[in-house]
């Protein structure tokens, strides 16, 4: 019945996008493709894309992409990726202690992460900012220092050597040539929520600079929450040439979080803000430092592009957590090196008197991270539980073309190459496991076609088949056993791999603006985190057969324009927009022989998000926001307990000066 409903509601979706972008056509007077050639203004920054370069992409890109602006995000709070992301279709967030986004998940990649969030690609300028083994922190991103952010869903972001199945988020830096010369902003909630930032950016002769600093602090809802962030953000460009540019980057973090920990279904309904009494004997926190530098050079002419990169970062952490003689974890130091760059060349010459355009990258990394464990007295280290070093190597090599047969329709060709390595040196040897050293090597091959239908020039239908690969983290590979033998194990892991169809439309008509996707993903071997019969965390394990399905779509709609401000010549009236996203995710284990069909848990199955926002050209602008979960969900595998319907409207209003802006948010459940 699934697969009959999954059949027609692809070609329901192909059809009604069409048949939508062609009455938009027939009321307007048709006009001819014409060819796009991304290039930076005289006056712009080559190696940082604008916003208006980004949303050309839209027309080379076959399957779900959106484009969200700082600008966007500034109506309202302006504090972490939840508020960047917001109402972006597919994409679902979430945070470890209910303050900032921590985790992050498209399409289903990595759904049961216990900490860091993998399966998805960020990137700086088209720079990798993942750890080498593919997990990442996603509050070393400092989001007052962004102009936009690329969200690419799936194959669409193969041109930047992305593997996963949840794709990538390319994100975009202010320059000194797009960024005000002074800003201030100050935002105050509840629960001692406090966020100051200040930047700047200015163009001196060939040079351009932008800087930001900024700090949060909050206590937070419940007990042992309260957390604090320093970061420090800077770019420096330097045009050798109207065609050449060279730009350094710096990112300096420092953050301090209480952990409240987990409660139990009782507990969470006798005192929801209440911490695990452990947390607190226990003093559970997690802290650390991280510094980051790269550097990108970018020759760009009408006809090619060459993008050559470099980076190096480095993060001291302290995780203390949970340790008892059944499970000695306990407190966890580490120190990480990563150690990358990329090479990207795009052509756009004809090909066979065509239309064409030629992508070929490499990007590899290297990570080095050596790791001890100790008792955990009272918040006090006590006897080292575990002592080794991991290090992960990934090589992808890829290649794309996009060849238009005719001024409208364009298929896009596209394959990786890669080798990753997986290396853990177990140096304690004493414990019940022995020696746990292991290395495994793990090669992969994803091909890709997609095709892109121009029904007129804001318009597209598209589609793509494509598969993609995910080798396992170190945090996979290695974790404490639970028991009386309590140790490091390595367990050997496989790649997830998954092939993906996807079909959708996006475009713009008269006041509407949307996005549509349907897609179906065949997942083997997918890494989940998983408990046996009795309930027992078993670490992350290789589920053989699942299946992703979903859709994507967002409507935004300006209903009203000129309403009590008049246009002018040099300014604009006011208006009011309703803006609204759905996600449908619909994951499955496939006749397992523990969970059988049951859904996998942890993420809602309809995610609906809506604004209405009246934005006032003299810097005012309210409105409410609403967040739904609209059905009850598994969280857990075994589908017994389920989450609540929740819908939660926040009301907002704000007015922005020149140098700053201020806030206040308003929130209820």
């Amino acid at each position: 019945m699934w697969r009959r409903w999954r059949v027609l509601a692809i070609t329901a979706v192909a059809i009604i996008g069409i048949q939508i972008a062609q009455a938009a056509e027939t009321s307007n007077n048709p006009a001819e493709t014409e060819e796009v050639t991304v290039t930076a203004e005289a006056n712009g920054s080559l190696t940082s894309v604008s916003p208006e370069e980004s949303s050309k992409q839209k027309r080379q890109v076959a399957g779900g992409f959106t484009i969200k602006s700082a600008d966007e995000m500034k109506l309202g709070r302006a504090s972490n990726f939840g508020d960047l992301l917001q109402r972006t279709p597919g994409v679902f967030l979430q945070s470890e202690n209910g303050a900032e986004v921590s985790k992050i998940s498209i399409r289903g990649s990595g759904i049961t992460s216990e900490d860091e969030p993998l399966g998805v690609m960020f990137l700086l300028d088209g720079l990798n900012f993942n750890q080498g083994d593919g997990e990442s922190v996603l509050e070393d991103f400092d989001v007052a220092a962004l102009s936009h952010a690329e969200v690419f869903r799936g194959a669409d972001a193969l041109k930047y050597g992305a593997l996963t199945l949840g794709g990538a988020i390319n994100l975009v830096p202010f320059t000194g040539y797009d960024a005000a010369p002074f800003q201030v902003r100050f935002e105050g909630g509840s629960y001692g929520f406090f966020r100051g930032d200040m930047s700047g950016g200015a163009v001196e002769g060939q040079f351009d600079e932008f800087g930001a600093i900024g700090f949060r602090a909050r206590e937070g809802f419940r007990e042992h929450s309260r957390e604090n962030t320093e970061i420090l953000f800077a770019d420096l460009g330097y045009k050798l040439s109207d065609q050449v540019e060279n730009r350094f980057y710096l990112t300096l973090d420092r953050t301090n979080r209480n952990l409240p920990g987990g409660l139990t279904k009782s507990g969470m309904e006798d005192d929801p803000s209440q911490a695990n009494p452990l947390a607190i004997a226990q003093d559970w926190i997690k802290e650390w430092s991280y510094v980051h530098l790269a550097d990108k050079l970018t020759i760009r002419t009408d006809e090619i592009q060459i993008d050559v990169g470099a980076f190096w970062f480095h993060r001291d952490l302290e995780n203390r957590g949970f340790f008892s003689p059944g499970f000695r974890e306990g407190i966890e130091m580490f120190y990480s090196d990563n150690f990358g760059g990329n090479l990207n060349f795009v052509s756009r010459h004809e090909l066979f008197g065509r239309r064409n355009m030629l992508t070929i990258g490499l990007s590899p990394q290297y990570e080095d991270e050596p790791t001890q464990n100790y008792e955990n007295i009272f918040g006090h280290t006590g006897a080292t539980t575990a002592r080794g070093i991991g290090s992960s190597i990934n090589v992808p090599a890829y290649l794309e073309d996009q060849l238009y047969l005719t001024p409208r329709l364009s298929i896009l060709v596209g394959a990786q190459a890669i080798f990753t390595e997986r290396h853990f040196i177990d140096e304690f040897l004493t414990d019940a496991a022995g020696n746990q050293s292991n290395r495994q090597n793990f090669w992969g091959f994803n091909p890709k076609l997609g095709a892109i239908y121009e029904i007129n020039r804001k318009t597209q239908a598209f589609m793509n088949v494509s598969r993609s690969w995910q080798p396992p983290s170190l945090d996979n590979l290695v974790d404490f056993t639970q028991g009386p033998n309590s140790s490091v194990v390595y367990t050997p892991l496989s790649p997830q791999h998954a092939w993906t169809i996807e079909v959708g439309t996006r475009g713009e008509y008269s006041r509407f603006q949307w996005e549509l996707s349907l897609y179906r993903s065949w997942v083997r071997n997918e890494l989940l985190e998983l408990n046996d019969a009795f309930g027992n965390d078993i670490g992350t394990r290789n589920v053989p057969r699942t299946n992703h399905q979903g859709i994507e779509a967002s409507l935004e709609v300006e209903l009203l324009r000129e309403i009590l401000v008049p246009k002018q010549l040099n300014r604009s009236g006011d208006r009011l927009s309703f803006d609204q996203s759905y996600t449908l995710n619909d994951f499955h284990f496939d006749q397992n022989s523990v969970y059988g069909d049951n859904r996998i848990a942890g993420i809602p199955i309809h995610v609906y998000q809506a604004q209405l926002l009246y934005e006032s050209p003299l810097g005012f602008y309210a409105g409410p926001n609403l967040q739904c979960n609209l059905s009850r969900y598994p969280v857990d595998e075994a589908n017994t307990l389920s989450g609540i319907v929740m819908c939660c409207l926040v009301s907002v209003r704000d007015f922005d000066g020149p140098t700053g802006s201020q806030s206040l948010s308003i929130a209820g459940t």
